[in-house]
């Protein structure tokens, strides 16, 4: 077979769309030969006496787009005047070859294509098989050398061996804890640390008796034994605190908590405390508790019950209101309870109970809510409930939920 043959099956396998690997590649680079051009001129004058299907598409506008092609207009410039059958060649090569570049970009842009609309269905198929449930009972323990037990793993009615102290998991799900020689004191306070997840809560007993009861996102700090003159714990996050009364020698032992950079003294019993950010609210139910701050914050503040003070750290003050401590308590018997609460503040608790993340698509800085929804409702009626006051509504993709007007 002669190459000017070669080049017409060339040609012919072109326009029938069956070039395939290299010689699809080089298939413009040949445009250079002569021989190339005598096979694509015999085949074009064979089409026109034959009337057969080689015939070249109107290649007027395409011809002027291939020129300015790299690998095309240096194949093309620097050519003598040729016959019209000559110049009709040029414009079907040029044709050719924007048909190849288009084919190869098309079939790069459909893989590419393909590829993000089976990423999207993948992620469709996540967000679909993702159930967001609400919050259960989980949480670690973090001991003084730093091991973690996870208390969510292991079984009601179960003791730890800690020391000289026991850690106790009760039938209900707390924990408490139990010295192993009642009446000894330690030398020194041997400290653990209580940590709840995002969609985590859990109710502990400190050693004196005082019960801790744990919000999502929460870490408490505390001595496996008190001293014996004062009882001090630290903590971040929120917790409701029904404090044991300890008397020694005809005196009240102080109960302190540290959060930031209050100081809260306990000379009552029953107060829930919310630390996250910069805000610190503290809201008394029963008894009395005094509030002392670091740096230049008022000092001496106390609070009797249905009261409520807020301290911003970042201004260094305070703010005291009365209230329905219900509102704030609530979350400890399994109730989200709002009354004309900022739309704001209502998603953050949602996120931390469910573990998701909210995202604000509109700002919505006057809409509020009131009402109380259990805890443990569907996630998807909660926010169908809310929804119902109007002018809000939401989007749940996966993990995420989109907050709109």
């Amino acid at each position: 077979m002669s190459k000017v043959e070669a080049y017409k099956k060339l040609i012919r396998q072109f326009y029938a769309g069956s070039l395939q690997g290299t010689a699809k590649e080089n298939f413009i680079k040949y445009i250079e030969d002569p021989e190339f051009l005598e096979a694509w001129e015999e085949l074009m004058e064979q089409d026109t006496d034959e009337n057969t299907s080689l015939r070249e598409p109107d290649a007027s506008q395409l011809f002027a787009r291939i020129q300015s092609d790299d690998r095309v207009k240096n194949s093309l410039t620097g050519i003598p005047d040729r016959s019209a059958s000559k110049i009709k060649i040029f414009k079907s090569i040029a044709t050719a070859a924007i048909v190849l570049l288009l084919g190869t970009a098309a079939y790069l842009i459909w893989n590419q294509n393909e590829k993000e609309i089976n990423q999207i269905a993948h992620l469709q198929n996540v967000d679909a098989e993702i159930k967001v449930l609400p919050g259960t009972n989980k949480a670690q323990i973090i001991l003084e050398n730093g091991s973690r037990i996870d208390l969510e793993k292991i079984k009601g009615d179960t003791v730890i061996a800690n020391g000289d102290f026991d850690i106790v998991k009760t039938a209900d799900g707390s924990i408490s804890y139990r010295p192993k020689y009642p009446g000894k004191e330690s030398s020194k306070l041997v400290h653990n640390t209580i940590v709840t997840p995002g969609g985590g809560e859990y109710k502990l007993i400190l050693p004196d008796g005082t019960k801790v009861w744990l919000n999502a996102m929460t870490t408490l700090r505390y001595p496996v034994q008190f001293n014996k003159d004062i009882r001090e714990i630290e903590m971040t996050g929120e917790a409701y605190f029904e404090v044991a009364k300890v008397v020694k020698a005809d005196k009240r032992v102080p109960f302190i908590i540290h959060t930031g950079s209050q100081k809260l003294e306990v000379l009552g019993t029953v107060f829930n405390v919310q630390h996250y950010g910069q805000k610190i609210v503290t809201t008394l139910l029963e008894g009395k508790v005094k509030l002392n701050f670091a740096g230049s914050g008022p000092d001496g503040q106390y609070l009797s019950p249905d009261e409520q003070a807020t301290f911003d750290m970042a201004s260094n003050r305070v703010k005291k209101v009365q209230v329905d401590p219900f509102y704030f308590s609530a979350w400890k018997d399994g109730k989200f309870a709002f009354e004309k609460t900022a739309i704001e503040e209502v998603m953050e608790a949602i996120s931390r109970w469910y573990d998701v993340e909210v995202i604000f698509k509109n700002e919505l800085k006057d809409f509020q809510f009131s009402g109380t929804i259990s805890k443990y409702e569907d996630i998807n009626k909660l926010l169908q409930t809310i929804e119902l006051v109007g002018g809000i509504h939401f989007q749940l993709k996966g993990r995420r939920i989109y907050v709109m007007k």
